[in-house]
C-alpha cells in the first residue's frame, strides 16, 4: 500500500465511524448507502484492488479517483438507468448551485460589484460569493475561489466553501483570522488532495478595501494609470491546517476597478497558446472605463477572439469590482 493509499484509509475510517454514527441515529437510507461505499472502498485499499473497476477490471481515472476515493466503477460500465440517474443529480447539483450565487450585479455602500460565472458541465467548482453587511457600517464580502478538480466533488467542495464563509463572516473577525479559522476547517473535511485557491475582499466605506489571496490568480486593477496585478498572498486552503494568510490593505480612488477571475479566463487555451495574462490585461485596459456588466462581457469577448472557435476547457468565472463613491 502506497503512503497516499495508507493516507486515504485513515482519513475514511476516522470519517466511517462518524458516519456509522449517524446512520445509526437517523435510520437514513442515504447515510447506510454511503456507508457502504465507504466500507467498499476501504476494502478495496487493505486488497490492493483500489483504482480498478469491480466490472471490467480496468484502471478507473486518476482524476476520478482524485475527485472521489469511493468510485468503484468506470462511466463505460454504467447502465443506461445509471447514466440517466447521474445525468439527473447533475441537473439537480447545477440548480442548486446556481440557487447559491449572488445577483450578478448590486450597489451597496458606495461599491458596485458584478459577475459572470460559466460552468464548464451541469455544475462548477468556482465559487462565487456576496456577503452582505449584517449591520449598519459592516462590511461587504466578495469572495471568488476556484476547487481543484472538476465536476460533482468540486461543487460540494465549492458548496462547502460557501457554507464555511457565510458562518464565519459576520462574526467580525480580522481578515486573516477568518482565512485561517476557514482553511483548518476546510483542511478538516476534507481528503489530503483537495484544496482550493480563493481570494476575499472586504470592502468598507470611503473606498478602503482588504485582501487575503490563498493561492489565487492575482487580481488586475485598472485606471487612468493602467492596469497592474495586485502581488502576494499566501497557500491555497485546504493543504495544510496551520497556514497562514497575510492581509493587504488597499484603497480604491473613484471610478478605479478590480477584476477578479478563475484561471479558465486567462489559461484559455488555442493549439497550445495561452490566452495569457497579457492578453487579459489588455482587455481590461480597454474596457475598464465601462460600466461592470458590459466591461465583464468584453474581457470575455476577448477571449473568445482570441479562442477562434476553439472550446473553453475549464470552468470561468468573472468578477468585477468598483469605488463608485459616495452620493
Amino acid at each position: 500500500m502506497t503512503p497516499t493509499e495508507s493516507l486515504l484509509v485513515d482519513r475514511l475510517t476516522a470519517g466511517r465511524e462518524h458516519l456509522a454514527r449517524l446512520a445509526s441515529e437517523a435510520q437514513e437510507r442515504n447515510l447506510a448507502d454511503l456507508l457502504r461505499r465507504v466500507d467498499g472502498a476501504i476494502g478495496a485499499l487493505e486488497t490492493g484492488s483500489w483504482g480498478t473497476c469491480c466490472v471490467c477490471r480496468g484502471p478507473l481515472d486518476p482524476e476520478d479517483l482524485a475527485r472521489d476515493p469511493m468510485v468503484q466503477i468506470c462511466l463505460e460500465c454504467l447502465t443506461p438507468e445509471a447514466r440517466r440517474a447521474l445525468e439527473r443529480d447533475l441537473e439537480t447539483a447545477g440548480r442548486v448551485q446556481r440557487a447559491l450565487l449572488p445577483a450578478p450585479f448590486i450597489r451597496c455602500d458606495g461599491w458596485e460589484v458584478a459577475h459572470l460565472w460559466e460552468p464548464k458541465g451541469a455544475v462548477s467548482g468556482d465559487h462565487v460569493d456576496l456577503i452582505p453587511p449584517q449591520r449598519q457600517g459592516d462590511p461587504l464580502h466578495l469572495l471568488l475561489g476556484d476547487v481543484a478538480g472538476k465536476g460533482v466533488a468540486a461543487s460540494l467542495l465549492q458548496a462547502h466553501l460557501h457554507g464555511l464563509f457565510r458562518a464565519l463572516a459576520p462574526a467580525g473577525r480580522p481578515l486573516p483570522l477568518l482565512m485561517a479559522e476557514a482553511n483548518g476547517l476546510f483542511a478538516q473535511a476534507t481528503l489530503a488532495t483537495s484544496y482550493a485557491t480563493l481570494a476575499t475582499l472586504r470592502l468598507a466605506a470611503g473606498g478602503r478595501a482588504e485582501l487575503a489571496n490563498a493561492g489565487h490568480t492575482r487580481p488586475l486593477v485598472a485606471d487612468a494609470q493602467g492596469v497592474r496585478p495586485v502581488e502576494g498572498g499566501g497557500l491555497p486552503l485546504g493543504l495544510f491546517p496551520d497556514s497562514v494568510f497575510p492581509r493587504q490593505d488597499l484603497s480604491f480612488a473613484e471610478g478605479q476597478t478590480l477584476l477578479l477571475y478563475t484561471d479558465g479566463w486567462t489559461e484559455g487555451t488555442k493549439g497550445e497558446e495561452e490566452f495569457g495574462m497579457g492578453r487579459a490585461a489588455a482587455a481590461l485596459g480597454q474596457a475598464f472605463r465601462l460600466p461592470l456588466p458590459e466591461l465583464l462581457a468584453a474581457c470575455r469577448g476577448a477571449l473568445e477572439r482570441f479562442l477562434e472557435g476553439s472550446p473553453v476547457l475549464d470552468d470561468l468565472t468573472l468578477v468585477a469590482v468598483r469605488w463608485a463613491g459616495t452620493a
